[in-house]
């Protein structure tokens, strides 16, 4: 495909900047803007067959019901969140354009993206699939395609799960009233590495990891099995049962990773 023109909603910054930059590498027109750009919305739409929402899960909705309508059916309608199911049903509400939902997994500040993965959602039209995934592959990101329900499934773990144990772990380390300096005479690499982790997450932007704990509709089940799981293992280790302890471990083991002998 040949002249194509991509607007990003979003551009100026974040995962939004991260796609400019790649599409440009690829020869493509990029318009990009953000709330300080002098291009608008409305510029997008007229100048662009392509457009991708790059803007915060939480201001995701409103700017697809406004860029959504001005797209002709000839267009592609993406989006770039951490989140797939709502963006998507809005996308497709919302325009008559081709929609694909798209969450690269990492982030923006990752110089070397290879045989990183990328998810894509295809949920109306076959005309731009195989240009996006071209460009992925092109630049050795392995792609997958997902209905966007899967990847919120999957996310509940992958991120969800993850952050949530993460910030649980910060909030108990504030618990104990001991500092950080204090803390980090005591550290071992392994913790450090968690230490920087929680900051990333405390200090950098802490909206964006709370909204794709609260807005994912499968976080819930999640929170129910961390809370077993934690319960579970408490319960064990206050009985004084050492083999009790050592056994959950080892059952958990074996469903992650399979028996020993394999």
């Amino acid at each position: 495909m040949k002249n194509i023109k991509v607007g990003i909603i979003g551009g100026t910054n974040g995962m939004g900047r991260w796609f400019a930059g790649l599409l440009k590498n690829e020869g493509c027109t990029v318009y990009v803007c953000g709330r300080k750009t002098e291009l608008g919305i409305n510029d997008l739409a007229r100048l662009c067959n392509v457009v991708v929402v790059a803007v915060p899960i939480s201001a995701t909705t409103d700017i697809i019901k406004q860029v959504g309508p001005l797209l002709t059916k000839d267009a592609l309608l993406m989006d770039l969140t951490s989140l797939k199911h709502e963006p998507v049903k809005l996308m497709l509400a919302n325009s008559k354009a081709e929609v694909i939902g798209c969450h690269p997994l990492f982030g923006p500040a990752l110089k070397d993206v290879s045989k990183q993965n990328v998810v894509l959602c295809p949920a109306r039209g076959k005309k731009w699939l195989p240009w996006l995934k071209n460009v992925f592959k092109k630049n050795k990101l392995t792609v997958l395609e997902a209905t966007p329900e899967k990847h919120d499934k999957m996310m509940a773990i992958v991120q969800a799960l993850n952050h949530l144990n993460t910030i649980s772990l910060g909030m108990a380390l504030a618990r104990t009233n001991i500092t950080l300096a204090e803390i980090n005479k005591f550290s071992t690499p392994i913790f450090r590495t968690k230490l920087d982790i929680i900051k990333k997450v405390f200090t950098e932007s802490p909206e964006l990891y709370i909204d794709i704990i609260t807005k994912n509709t499968e976080t819930i089940k999640m929170l129910d099995i961390y809370e077993k799981a934690l319960k579970d293992i408490r319960a064990k280790i206050k009985s004084g049962n050492k083999n009790k302890s050592k056994e959950a471990v080892a059952n958990a083991a074996k469903k992650l990773y399979g028996s020993k002998n394999k």
